[in-house]
């Protein structure tokens, strides 16, 4: 990354919604105000609860936005930056969904906390007052 003021925004929100209009922006009518960008989640699917900080697939951008091709396109005029969220994943995703009908027997067993795991010994009475 350049030693540049650096733009963080969502996809969605400047320029039109999309990537292509993100970088039509920012090598537009912003073009050298910014030395990079950081891209707020992009991935399958952005409207989540965490606001795309729960992708369903983290391999996909969501097809609103545009495609893989679009982030290549916009790096080769800006400096990108994006999360790489390993420790959230949506309810609906293939991992939680199979952990969740398969259990221990699942592939993703031990992917995602359990009330076991994390209270071994239980969940007491005050822990559970202290939202633990």
């Amino acid at each position: 990354m350049k030693n540049a003021v650096q733009l963080i925004t969502y996809a969605d929100r400047l320029g039109g919604g999309s990537l292509k209009d993100l970088k039509a922006l920012l090598t537009g009518p912003l073009a050298g105000v910014f030395g990079g960008v950081h891209v707020l989640p992009f991935y399958h699917r952005i409207d989540g609860a965490d606001a795309g900080f729960d992708p369903i697939d983290h391999t996909r951008v969501d097809a609103r936005l545009g495609d893989w091709s679009d982030i290549s396109a916009l790096a080769a005029e800006l400096d990108v930056m994006a999360d790489v969220i390993v420790n959230h994943v949506s309810n609906e995703s293939p991992q939680f969904l199979d952990f969740s009908q398969h259990g221990a027997a699942s592939q993703y067993n031990g992917l995602f906390l359990t009330l076991d795991t994390v209270f071994p010994e239980g969940l007491s009475e005050a822990d559970r007052r202290a939202g633990r």
